[in-house]
């Protein structure tokens, strides 16, 4: 299906997808896909375990200023994106949302 997916990605895709599943249902469990292998690569900044992302701008007065990006706060927007694709999935597919009471695996993200 989409190439371009991690090890989580895949494995997101796969729990998700079904056979029966129409064009619309697959672009968003692609992009929910996408977005997990998102989180997985920002918790790997937050432990520690990948490199802290950082850009280099040009400031005002021509000097160059570095930029480091709030992973923590793009990782709780990211995980609530997930959660709404996930939510879309099943409202499509014409199922109740998953129990907000039953652990959704997302949990460790906050």
């Amino acid at each position: 299906m989409a190439s371009d997916l991690g090890k989580t990605g895949e494995k997101l895709r796969a729990a998700l997808e079904l056979d029966d599943d129409g064009y619309e249902i697959t672009v968003l469990i692609i992009e929910a896909a996408r977005v997990g292998d998102r989180l997985e690569q920002l918790n790997s900044i937050l432990t520690g375990e990948a490199a802290m992302w950082a850009r280099l701008t040009n400031g005002r007065e021509g000097d160059l200023e570095i930029r480091v990006d709030n992973v923590l706060q793009e990782a709780r927007q990211q995980a609530a994106t997930l959660r709404q694709l996930i939510g879309a999935v099943h409202r499509l597919r014409n199922d109740s949302e998953p129990d907000p009471d039953e652990p959704d695996g997302l949990a460790d993200l906050s």
